[in-house]
């Protein structure tokens, strides 16, 4: 796969994806937080086989579907490796947590875990990939990956023990 970046001024940056197969996939996203995501079987072509369109929110919903924040299909010999070495778990933010009402790049998580922050579930709705402004909540549940002692460290902090 071969992805190229280009900056559009006034409208904002193009990613052109060419899969391994040849296919080539444009997103335009604008400075406005809109995506056009323009989709071609063969890079040659003039015409895309298909066109939409997806505002801030629904791009980003897409974007944690695709990151796999709500499941991550493995073969059986990734995940052996996987649990060996590193865990996924989903932590709630308690009451009495230091992280509630801190933003993530304020509460400094990888710093003080080891452990990343890839997802946040806040009631019915699913963050993926949360941008570091992103505000955390008591009640929240932070969806981390990391090796055993930095969930367990994570799980301390979202309790409210503490660093």
């Amino acid at each position: 796969m071969q992805i190229k970046c280009a900056d559009l001024p006034g409208v904002g940056r193009k990613h052109t994806i060419r899969t391994g197969d040849g296919r080539l996939l444009v997103i335009v996203t604008h400075h406005s937080g809109r995506r056009e995501v323009y989709f071609m079987a063969d890079a040659d072509d003039d015409e895309p086989l298909l066109t939409f369109e997806l505002n801030d929110e629904e791009a980003r919903k897409v974007g944690a579907i695709l990151l796999g924040a709500d499941y991550q299909p493995v073969s059986d010999e990734r995940v052996e490796t996987l649990l060996k070495n590193y865990r996924i778990e989903w932590i709630p933010v308690a009451t009495g947590s230091e992280l509630s009402g801190r933003r993530i790049k304020e509460a400094r998580i990888r710093t003080a875990t080891g452990a990343t922050v890839i997802g946040i579930q806040r009631g019915e709705e699913i963050i993926g990939s949360p941008d570091a402004n992103e505000l955390l909540r008591a009640g929240d549940v932070l969806m981390a990956v990391g090796k055993r002692e930095q969930i367990k460290a994570l799980e301390a902090l979202c309790q409210g023990q503490g660093r």
